[in-house]
């Protein structure tokens, strides 16, 4: 049985698409295939179980067919928190090694999502190299540059994990920074002994968030237009100038939510004339009817927030700063540049 642990140096890096991927690629090549996630992060309860977000909507796609309660066996919750510092937890270690035993008894490959960082879960004992060396599996490494500079991050991780790794794959890189990764820093990384897999590109549409899902986020109440907020937002600006600078600026991005005091109907009428997917009127200030009637006629949605504006850009940061996989539409676009990029049978034959 092969164990391929997927598992990347910072947070939001794709991991997770890359698991839905390789599970997909295994599948379609005859083998039996089974999803773990050893620790996870994102706690939520379904059909009264505490688990993973993002592990039980993997289920959910790739059609897993397992218990949720052995898939992601340890979530990250204040009381397990509260109990790793006092002592009072129990042997994680082996709750994951008896949840891993379960879920992959029949399987031919096991897709193991791992920790996002090298350091994510050490004081629960279920750092990346533990986890690897527990489970015996081989390492996939995701790794999401965001700018020009030196692998450190991959080295360190390569020393850790020695032959355990498998090699790297880039993600989301954009295409600034495209030739440096697929050249320069991949030739380096081979002469240490690290094979890179491939370098997928920068999809905005992977990192964006809908209407809804803002509006969750923020906590925010739909003015109008709420049959629109299934639109996927790709960027976020913040209007805090004249109207005549404002729609110039606005101009800039597409697919974006514009950011605003409830009570800038110059800034909000500027964006409405832009590509915006919705406006988020922060204060608690509701807009004019001038703006709201305006808003309804194109499809707009206003949302009122009781915040101020730099908690919402903060909010808005941390939401449109992740890959979010949950949108089949996603899954199957990231699925195409896994495949596009990536080369599963070199992949496999690095596991011999």
């Amino acid at each position: 049985m092969d164990t391929i642990m997927i598992a990347s140096t910072t947070a939001y890096s794709g991991k997770s698409g890359i698991c839905l991927a390789m599970l997909a690629e295994l599948s379609d090549a005859g083998r039996k295939v089974a999803y773990f996630k050893p620790f996870g992060t994102m706690p939520v309860v379904v059909d009264g179980v505490q688990t993973d977000e993002d592990a039980a909507y993997l289920m959910h796609l790739a059609s897993v067919s397992a218990s949720l309660a052995d898939v992601c066996p340890v979530v990250r919750s204040r009381r397990l928190v509260e109990d790793v510092l006092t002592g009072r937890a129990q042997d994680l270690g082996e709750t994951v090694s008896s949840a891993y035993a379960r879920v992959s008894a029949d399987a031919d490959s096991v897709i193991v999502e791992g920790p996002s960082d090298v350091d994510q879960g050490r004081a629960a004992g279920l750092a990346l190299c533990d986890l690897a060396s527990r489970l015996d599996a081989r390492v996939l490494l995701v790794h999401k540059p965001t700018s020009e500079d030196l692998p450190d991050e991959i080295l360190f991780v390569a020393d850790c994990l020695g032959d355990r790794l498998l090699g790297v794959v880039f993600n989301a890189v954009r295409e600034s920074v495209h030739d440096f990764y697929a050249g320069p820093v991949s030739d380096y990384l081979e002469k240490a002994g690290v094979t890179v897999f491939g370098v997928m590109g920068h999809d905005p549409l992977l990192s964006s968030a809908t209407v809804s899902e803002i509006v969750e986020a923020l906590g925010g109440t739909v003015l109008c237009a709420d049959e629109h907020l299934e639109s996927p937002v790709e960027n976020f600006m913040v209007g805090a100038m004249g109207q005549d600078k404002a729609l110039r600026f606005f101009r800039r991005k597409i697919h974006k939510a514009v950011i605003t005091g409830g009570d800038r109907a110059d800034v909000q009428l500027a964006a409405l004339e832009t590509d915006t997917r919705c406006i988020i009127l922060t204060g608690n200030l509701p807009p004019s009817s001038l703006v709201l009637s305006r808003a309804e006629e194109l499809g707009v949605p206003m949302i009122l927030v009781g915040m101020d504006t730099l908690s919402a850009v903060e909010k808005m940061e941390a939401l449109l700063g992740r890959i979010r996989l949950h949108d089949p539409v996603k899954a199957d676009r990231i699925r195409a540049m896994f495949s596009a990029a990536v080369n599963i049978d070199e992949v496999l034959d690095s596991l011999l």
